[in-house]
């Protein structure tokens, strides 16, 4: 096996974690969930060290850009680097700390380059099946409590597609302080590669990458009023009927 193909190899099911990314109640009252499958940082090293040993190894350079702390990873394989960046947001008297948080970010964006982890970005749409019986507790906006399991990584694709049983799409009342216009299409990213561009302006895949993967991060137990803003106009995009509920580890990958 080469290392580009042991590097991207699927990981075992026992290596997957997953976390709710939206959930809401329908209009009969039972709850719907989407999740989101993903590996933490730990796992990611451990392949680095199947496919490299000690012939790799990584550097950090932290520093604050206005409000920001931005990490930069490089990680050295022989005579090969690989790099990612990531900026948090500092918010002072917040228990997290930002430098810590960039750094985890920057070795996402450096192993995802790699293709570690890449195939979770290409898995259908997946629903958590809401059980009595389930392993994970989650909670919509609204209070209603549920637990859930996720889905079947072997089981067929019709188990992750959008069904009968998922939220159907409603209007719902606009949150978000559009820059221009009067709905989600006219809202400006304001991080990223595409930083400036509003969301309208997307293609299809690069929208549905938004408002798969982009979940606002809390601070001091609070998240500031730009990252929900957003995350509202990504919702508003999808039509969901109740505001999401966000489980985010510190370190998964895909981010």
């Amino acid at each position: 096996m080469s290392n580009l193909t042991h590097l991207r190899a699927p990981f075992p099911a026992s290596r997957i974690e997953w976390r709710i990314q939206s959930c809401g109640t329908k209009s009969d009252g039972s709850v719907w969930a989407r999740c989101l499958a993903y590996i933490d940082n730990r796992a990611a090293m451990e392949r680095l060290d199947e496919v490299y040993g000690e012939g790799w190894s990584h550097k950090e350079e932290f520093k604050q850009i206005g409000t920001g702390a931005v990490c930069t990873v490089t990680l050295t394989f022989g005579d090969r680097t690989v790099c990612g960046s990531c900026e948090v947001e500092l918010n002072k008297g917040d228990d997290i700390d930002p430098f810590k948080s960039a750094a985890s970010g920057a070795m996402k964006r450096a192993v995802v380059n790699l293709g570690i982890g890449r195939y979770l970005y290409e898995l259908p749409e997946a629903w958590a099946v809401i059980t009595d019986s389930g392993k994970y507790q989650g909670k919509t906006k609204d209070g209603t409590k549920f637990k859930w399991n996720p889905p079947d990584l072997d089981a067929p694709v019709e188990q992750y597609e959008r069904i009968a049983a998922a939220p159907s799409p409603a209007p719902r009342a606009p949150s978000v302080q559009p820059v221009s216009g009067g709905d989600w299409k006219s809202v400006i990213i304001p991080f990223g590669k595409l930083q400036g561009r509003t969301l309208g302006s997307l293609p299809e895949a690069s929208l549905k990458w938004w408002q798969d993967n982009y979940q606002p991060k809390p601070f001091k137990g609070a998240i500031s009023a730009k990252d929900q803003s957003f995350r509202d106009a990504l919702d508003q995009s999808l039509g969901v009927t109740s505001a999401p509920t966000i489980e985010t580890p510190d370190d998964d990958v895909p981010f």
